[in-house]
């Protein structure tokens, strides 16, 4: 595990959203971590993170662990005090993504999806496995482009530098 380095600035960002987030009724059980399909195949630590969170002691510039949640919301779903492990990691990784620290395969993944409307490549294997389950081929006209650019000009996705 990498060594945690102080940023003052998570907090801060954090804060904005403290009462939602409910952060402080985290008693750092370990539910969290317990269910967590990512963790169990040496993972994301969603207890750890929170626990990072509030101290501020998350690295966003250059911290990898944050893209190895699956946002499979198991971590919400079991934690009794409501807080919202997948939620806070969204908030830490939007922080992250603003910062740069974005993966590459999420890069191309966005940039595919801004140029196409697709989130994965069209090709002879996903027209045959379409095929295969019956169903029909597809084109994205200029219209739904139209739409996705306006979409992506009006989120977060547009303001990062991919």
């Amino acid at each position: 595990m990498k060594k945690s380095v102080f940023d003052p600035f998570l907090p801060v960002a954090l804060v904005k959203g403290w009462s939602d987030l409910g952060l402080w009724k985290c008693h750092q059980c370990g539910q969290c971590s317990a269910v967590c399909p990512s963790q169990q195949h040496g993972g994301i630590h969603a207890r750890e993170i929170i626990e990072r969170a509030l101290l501020g002691a998350i690295n966003v510039e250059d911290e990898g662990i944050i893209w190895l949640c699956m946002m499979c919301q198991s971590c919400t779903e079991r934690c009794q005090l409501d807080v919202n492990p997948s939620f806070v990691i969204t908030m830490v990784r939007n922080l992250a993504s603003e910062r740069g620290n974005i993966p590459q395969q999420y890069v191309d993944e966005a940039k595919l999806f801004m140029k196409t409307a697709l989130s994965f490549p069209k090709t002879g294997l996903t027209k045959k496995m379409r095929s295969e389950m019956k169903l029909d081929d597809f084109d994205i006209d200029q219209g739904a482009l139209t739409e996705i650019s306006f979409i992506v000009n009006k989120t977060r996705l547009g303001r990062l530098e991919l």
